[in-house]
């Protein structure tokens, strides 16, 4: 069925020749437009696939952009009145998908470094290698160490200082390296780090008033001077308003207000002016103004109190102008060798991955960049000429830098940027939601602003309940974000009207349920909310209409809450997804098979000896290990096990012979298998991280000479970053997932539990050093040797700063959260005392006291029919899902191993003849792994000669005997001709063949204007020419049925090259060779 477009979509489908900005809210079907703007541009205006480049945020999305393409192009060729000029064009298209510029900003980027690496005298063998996480912290952590010791070096009285200054203990680096990388970090983000770094310091040189501190600083400073008496202005307005409306005879309390206000406005006026002594002057002038307790009145009093705390904390703050200005002098002296440090620490960080040859993703940014700007923009020119369109999703959380690649690359007029600062929710990776407000505000005549103000997925309640919601705020005076008329969504179908529920609030009075349940009394609110959130997901699954499991999803806001849910499903019997990012290395698996590693090195480690017996190796209780660690007498417990023959003292020493002889999965599979650990005793989840640890010790034992000991340091390295648990089941599988707000992001689901909170914190606010990248670096003023700390007024306009925008990103995430329902929304949360009812202002916000605050109060006089708020007094009756426990059933021993072919490319039509290994547990290279390195070496090389210094340059660890094959293939004459064509290498295609689709992709293609040659080099051995062509005839058959078809007006030729022969075996059929 044909889809009915809105009028703003077809506006962003059809609209060329400007810079487009749609701002697309939640549901508006911002992918599908996307897709079908691609179509318009290929089929209607003929741009071809690969004159245009969409950046996407994630794999996942680019992923499925092309398979939506993909759809819509063979859709296209089954139409019934297609001509064949433009089926031709499609299928050429067709082929043109697998390589087009489809991808996130990284890959783009990887591929300008790929391209013109020459220009900026980049190493072309680092482009290769994308280091992981736990490179990168090794590298991290020895650059720090190198650069501290260069500084003590150096400066010692200055580089005491400052450890001082992060430390009471002059031994402890820990404080001062989180300073150094949240600095290099932040400068990341910027287009020249070094410069970014330096401004930071000047910052704090030496001034006369605070009117002379940088703009953005000077802005942000007394802007929060302003926010801050606002607040107590706040507290006093809502007081004059209950004495107006309950009290109008209270004319002293009134009076006392008033005069209160009427002192604070000159406070505020003077911040606005840039004032701050006559600020601080006003100010205290209003704080000593006495407002008078009204009796009886507990609504007047709470707030009379709240105001009396406000002051007292502000005044406590609020230090002499002098005294901030000589703080900044004595910080100068203290930022000038953090900032000399961290710019040390970046230019042996970058040693560390050039002398390793290799990039991290931060790289990949800053070379393209560096390339795009060089030789007076040579390349940027080039790419301006080349890319008729340029497509940016998810525009709101990109940043300054990717944001200047994506304007280096255009003409002018031909960006298409489409994102929602309502979903702006990655500022932790640097995103900046301004770069899309300030666009937002571009009137420039090439601009063009489009609105898609339709919801497709949500029903008519929640889209009613989420406007009501937002428009309250998102609309807080002082908030940069703001709900317009054009963010109040409207429903896009008839069926989103019908079948409705209420959005629901369900508050759990603790007191009152803590009260009727005695077991209650020891649970935490967390324990309460995740038992009552799996009672619900029980009777709704077996009452509703939603009685599958994959129907309901709860998300929560951070992955700290995940443990509760999974034992109240556990307890229930609810079959569920949890993923625990906290997570990988901390898993009960992972932490059991490490202990494992600890006690192969060292068997004296009674910590990591005792988790191992406990676990389900050995089982052991807590008697047996009191009686072992009673039994000890201050010997290792090993010794015990020894001397009572424990089956664990066997198991070690036949894993340590594993682990000496053998590599580390070899030892991961030995482990796998004692008492069935992976089959009877690992969840899915379980055998999911298992499967994890061991491909990452394949890949640390591929990049590694050393084993064990190694690999363990190298997790010990990285076991404190946040990485994910494996996940071990797929979109359709029937279960309950519990995911974080940010992973939920692009999905929808039909039944939505979101777990609200009653508290936020802002993190980077506790840190010594903060950073933020338009302000710069912030540090308290610390008086030593008392360390008596004071914010100096950088330091507080950058806390206020992040503040603001942490607490709007919250509402943001608030909002994600609350637009992925379709059907029905349930929000959770405990509640203590009363529901919160006062109105939503700056100050509200700034008590920071999280979603269920915020929502009550925000909603508290609303009783609209899409929203019900449901107080939770008595204890629900605990059910449990009634389950067969699944039998575990052996399988027959595998004996045989045969290859089979799983789906259908040209590659897998090789006849391949099985040779038994004699040797399997050798560690020479396999033949698949080699042939695999050739073929990579050649893709690699350039064109033209190869020489001995050239290959062994761009290919360090490439073995003698594969050089001398590479060597002896360039000189070949077929070859030495065909490296002066035109040479495409791994040429990715796809293609519609009457109705057979072929995709895959072809070695070596080599054409020029008139003859094409295709190479697919083989590193079979000891087989002749005669069977190589039998072996591989279909393959190549299949190969020139699509290079036909691509490019039909040419001769084309076909070889095998066998690296073992080293000769040219011709394949081109001999009905072609005649006609040609």
């Amino acid at each position: 069925m044909a889809i009915q477009w809105s009028e703003e979509q077809l506006k962003a489908i059809h609209t060329t020749d400007h810079n487009i900005l749609v701002s697309a809210s939640a549901g508006a079907g911002k992918t599908t437009v996307l897709v079908a703007r691609l179509m318009k541009r290929m089929l209607e205006d003929h741009i071809s696939i690969d004159r245009i480049v969409a950046m996407t945020f994630t794999e996942a999305a680019a992923s499925e952009m092309k398979k939506r393409l993909l759809q819509s192009l063979n859709d296209k060729l089954q139409e019934p009145d297609l001509d064949e000029a433009e089926a031709q064009y499609c299928r050429q298209q067709l082929i043109l998908l697998q390589s087009a510029h489809i991808s996130t900003i990284h890959s783009f980027c990887l591929s300008i470094i790929k391209a013109d690496y020459a220009l900026i005298g980049l190493n072309p063998s680092r482009i290769q290698h994308i280091f992981d996480d736990a490179a990168l912290a090794q590298m991290k952590d020895q650059a720090f160490t190198q650069a501290c010791r260069r500084q003590m070096a150096h400066d010692p009285d200055s580089f005491t200082t400052l450890l001082q200054t992060f430390s009471s203990r002059s031994e402890d680096v820990s404080e001062l390296k989180k300073a150094v990388l949240s600095i290099a970090a932040k400068a990341s983000g910027a287009q020249d780090p070094q410069a970014w770094i330096q401004a930071a310091a000047e910052a704090y040189a030496p001034i006369a008033r605070l009117d002379q501190l940088p703009s953005p600083i000077k802005e942000a400073f007394f802007e929060s001077c302003a926010v801050e008496a606002g607040r107590l202005e706040d507290c006093a307005v809502q007081m004059q308003r209950i004495l107006y409306d309950a009290y109008p005879d209270k004319e002293k309390q009134a009076n006392e207000v008033l005069l209160f206000l009427g002192k604070l406005t000159p406070a505020i006026q003077a911040a606005k002016n840039y004032d701050y002594r006559e600020y601080r002057r006003a100010l205290f002038g209003a704080i000593q103004t006495k407002i008078s307790t009204l009796k009886d009145a507990l609504d007047f009093n709470a707030l009379r109190k709240q105001l009396n705390a406000l002051a007292k904390d502000l005044v406590s703050r609020t230090y002499s102008e002098e005294t901030l200005l000589s703080d900044l002098a004595l910080t100068y002296a203290i930022i000038k060798p953090l900032t000399a440090l961290t710019l040390d620490y970046l230019a042996l960080y970058a040693e560390l991955k050039e002398a390793q040859e290799g990039i991290d993703f931060d790289d990949m940014e800053h070379f393209a960049y560096q390339i795009l700007t060089a030789e007076n923009k040579l390349a940027a020119k080039r790419y301006q000429e080349r890319f008729d369109e340029i497509m940016v999703d998810e525009f709101q959380d990109s940043n300054d830098l990717q944001n200047a690649i994506i304007n280096l690359i255009s003409r002018g007029a031909n960006i298409f940027r489409v994102g929602d600062v309502k979903q702006s929710i990655y500022r932790f990776r640097g995103g900046k939601p301004q770069i899309m407000r300030d666009l937002m505000n571009d009137v420039r005549p090439e601009n063009c602003f489009i609105h898609l103000s339709s919801n497709y997925r949500s029903k008519q309640m929640i889209v009613d309940f989420n406007n009501d919601l937002f428009l309250r705020l998102m609309n807080i005076p002082g908030c940069s974000d703001q709900y317009t008329d054009h963010d109040c969504v409207k429903t896009g179908a008839p069926a989103q009207k019908q079948d409705n529920y209420p959005v629901e609030f369900h508050a759990l009075m603790t007191k009152a349920l803590k009260e009727q349940d005695e077991g209650a009394e020891n649970l935490a609110a967390n324990q309460i909310k995740a038992q009552y959130i799996a009672q619900q997901i029980l009777t709704m699954h077996e009452t509703s209409d939603f009685r599958q499991w994959k129907d309901y999803v709860v998300l929560v806001r951070s992955h700290a809450v995940k443990s509760h849910l999974k034992q109240a499903f556990d307890q229930a019997g609810i079959p569920y997804y949890i993923d625990a990012k906290a997570g990988f290395y901390q898993s009960e698996a992972m932490q059991i098979l490490l202990s494992w590693f600890r006690i192969l090195i060292n068997p004296a480690d009674n910590l990591s000896l005792t988790a191992v017996l406990s676990s389900d190796f050995y089982q052991a209780d807590d008697e047996e290990l009191a009686r072992l660690t009673l039994k000890r007498e201050r010997r290792p417990i090993f010794e015990i096990l020894k001397e009572e023959h424990h089956p664990l003292v066997a198991d070690r020493q036949r894993l340590n012979d594993i682990a000496q002889k053998q590599e580390l999965c070899a030892l991961l599979d030995a482990l796998f298998q004692i008492h069935h650990f992976y089959e009877e005793h690992c969840t899915a989840q379980q055998r999911t991280n298992c499967d994890l640890l061991r491909q990452k010790a394949e890949q640390y034992s591929a990049e590694h000479s050393d084993s064990l000991t190694g690999f363990l340091a190298m997790i010990d390295q990285v076991s404190e970053e946040k990485t994910s648990e494996a996940i071990p089941v797929g979109n359709e599988d029937d279960v309950v997932k519990v995911m974080t707000i940010h992973q939920s992001k692009g999905l929808q689901f039909p039944v939505v539990f979101y777990w609200a909170s009653s508290r936020i914190d802002i993190m980077d606010k506790k840190e010594t050093c903060i950073a933020d990248a338009d302000l710069g670096v912030g540090l308290p003023a610390l008086e030593l040797p008392w360390r008596f700390k004071r914010p100096t007024a950088i330091r507080q306009a950058i806390e206020y700063k992040i503040t603001l925008e942490e607490l709007e990103e919250n509402i943001r995430i608030l909002y994600v959260a609350l637009t992925r329902a379709q059907n029905q929304m349930i929000l959770v949360d405990t509640v203590k005392g009363e529901l919160p009812h006062k109105p939503v202002t700056m100050n509200t916000l700034l008590e920071r006291k999280g979603t269920t605050d915020l929502i009550l109060s925000a909603m508290c006089e609303n009783d609209s029919h899409f929203w019900k708020v449901r107080t939770i007094e008595d204890r629900w009756e605990v059910q449990q899902l009634q389950r067969r426990r699944k039998e575990v059933v052996s399988l027959p021993r595998y004996t045989e191993e045969k290859p089979l072919p799983v789906t259908l490319t040209p590659s897998e039509t090789e006849q391949t003849a099985y040779i038994p290994a004699l040797f399997p547990k050798s560690k020479a290279v396999r033949p698949a792994q080699r042939g695999i390195q050739l073929h990579e070496a050649v893709e690699r090389l350039p064109e033209g000669e190869w020489t001995e210094s050239l290959i062994r340059s761009l290919l360090p660890e490439i073995k003698r005997a594969d050089l001398l094959l590479l060597l002896q293939l360039n000189k070949q004459p077929l070859f030495e001709r065909c490296q002066k064509m035109s040479v495409e290498k791994e040429l990715s295609f796809a293609v519609l063949s009457g109705n057979e689709f072929i995709q895959g992709q072809m070695d070596y293609v080599a054409q020029d204007e008139n003859e094409v040659i295709l190479i697919d080099f083989k590193s079979d051995r000891h087989a002749q020419a005669n069977q190589l062509k039998t072996l591989y005839a279909r393959q190549i058959s299949i190969y020139l049925r699509c290079l036909h078809e691509m490019i039909p007006d040419k001769t084309i030729r076909a070889y095998l090259y066998s690296f073992d022969l080293d000769q040219f075996i011709e394949m081109t059929p001999k009905a072609e060779l005649a006609a040609a």
